[in-house]
C-alpha cells in the first residue's frame, strides 16, 4: 500500500509540474498577443512621452525583444533559482510583494472556508432533525438563490449597504483581520449554498440505509445516529469536492479583494495587469495556479484515501 501511495503522489507531482508549465507558458503567450506593449507602457510610466528609440532601448534592456520561448526559458531558469525579478511598476522585489500580499488572501479564503463549514454543518443538521418539510424546502430555495447570485455582485451590494448607506464598515484601508470578515462572507456564500443541499441529501441517504434501520431498532436516537453515523459518512464523500472549491475561492478572491480595497494577492493582480507589469503578472499567475493545483491534488489524495479505505473495508 505504501508503494501504491508513493506512485500516486509521484504521478500527481508530475501532473503538477506539467500544469504549471502549461499555465505559465500560456501567460507568456497571452502577454505577447496583447495589443499593449509592456515596453511602451513602462517607457511612458518612466519617461512620460518617450521616443521610438527610447522604447526600443527599453525593450532590449528588459529582454522583450527576444523570442517568446527564450523569454520563457529565462524566466523558468530564474524561477528555479528563486529569482522572480523586479516589478516594473514600483521597483520592488517580486518575492517581497507576493510574500506581503498572499497571506492576506489566504486569510480571507481561510475565513470563508470556516464560514462555509459552520453554515453547511449547522443548517444541514438542523434541517435533517426537523420533522417538517417546509423548512427544508425553504433552505433549498435560499441555497438556489445563493448559488445564483455572483460573488462580485453580492460584494458590491454588501459594500454599498453596509459601508455607503449604513457606514458600518470602511470602504478603503482594510488591512485588519476584522475587515477580512466581509469579503470572506461574500466569497463563502456560494460554497455554503452549493454544499448545504448536497449534505442534506447525503444525510437523508444515510438515514435510509439498512444499518440505520437496525440502529433505530436498538433504541439509538436520531441525534446520536446523526452525530455518530450519518454525518461522518455523509461528510466524507463531500470533503474532496470541498477542497477543490477552496482553490476556486482563491481565484474568486482576486475580484472580491479589489471591491473591498484589500491589498491582497487579487488586488495585486488587478493593479499589475493594468500597469502591464510583466514580471509581477507571470509570478502571480504561477502562484495562483500553484495554489489551485495543490488544492486539487489534496482533494485527489483524500478521494484516493477514501477509496482505499472503502476497498479495504
Amino acid at each position: 500500500m505504501k508503494r501504491d501511495m508513493r506512485k500516486y503522489i509521484l504521478r500527481k507531482l508530475v501532473e503538477l509540474i506539467f500544469t504549471l508549465l502549461f499555465v505559465t507558458l500560456l501567460s507568456f503567450l497571452l502577454m505577447r498577443l496583447s495589443s499593449v506593449d509592456p515596453a511602451t507602457a513602462y517607457a511612458k510610466r518612466m519617461i512620460g512621452n518617450p521616443t521610438a528609440e527610447q522604447i526600443e532601448k527599453i525593450r532590449i534592456q528588459l529582454g522583450f525583444d527576444k523570442p517568446l520561448l527564450v523569454q520563457y526559458g529565462r524566466w523558468v531558469w530564474d524561477l528555479l533559482h528563486f529569482d522572480l525579478g523586479v516589478s516594473l511598476a514600483n521597483g520592488h522585489d517580486v518575492w517581497t510583494d507576493i510574500a506581503t500580499a498572499f497571506p492576506k488572501t489566504l486569510g480571507i479564503v481561510a475565513l470563508a472556508s470556516i464560514f462555509q463549514v459552520v453554515f453547511i454543518v449547522i443548517v444541514s443538521c438542523i434541517a435533517f432533525l426537523l420533522p417538517w418539510k417546509l423548512p427544508k424546502k425553504a433552505v433549498r430555495l435560499l441555497c438556489i438563490l445563493g448559488v445564483s447570485i455572483p460573488s462580485f455582485y453580492l460584494a458590491t451590494v454588501y459594500l454599498d449597504y453596509f459601508a455607503v448607506q449604513k457606514s458600518l464598515i470602511s470602504v478603503a484601508g482594510n488591512t485588519t483581520l476584522l475587515s477580512y470578515i466581509s469579503p470572506a462572507i461574500c466569497i463563502g456564500v456560494f460554497g455554503a449554498s452549493f454544499y448545504t443541499p448536497l449534505l442534506m441529501d447525503a444525510l437523508e441517504h444515510e438515514s435510509n440505509e439498512d444499518y440505520a434501520f437496525y440502529a433505530r431498532c436498538r433504541g439509538l436516537s436520531e441525534k446520536r445516529l446523526l452525530l455518530c453515523h450519518f454525518f461522518p459518512r455523509a461528510a466524507m464523500g463531500l470533503v474532496p469536492n470541498f477542497l477543490q472549491s477552496i482553490g476556486l475561492a482563491l481565484a474568486n478572491a482576486t475580484v472580491i479583494e479589489s471591491i473591498f480595497s484589500i491589498p491582497g494577492f487579487g488586488y495585486l493582480i488587478v493593479n499589475h495587469v493594468l500597469d502591464r507589469d510583466t514580471p509581477m503578472i507571470h509570478a502571480e499567475v504561477f502562484f495562483l495556479a500553484l495554489a489551485i493545483a495543490l488544492c486539487n491534488i489534496a482533494a485527489d489524495l483524500v478521494q484516493w484515501a477514501i477509496g482505499r479505505k472503502k476497498g479495504v473495508a
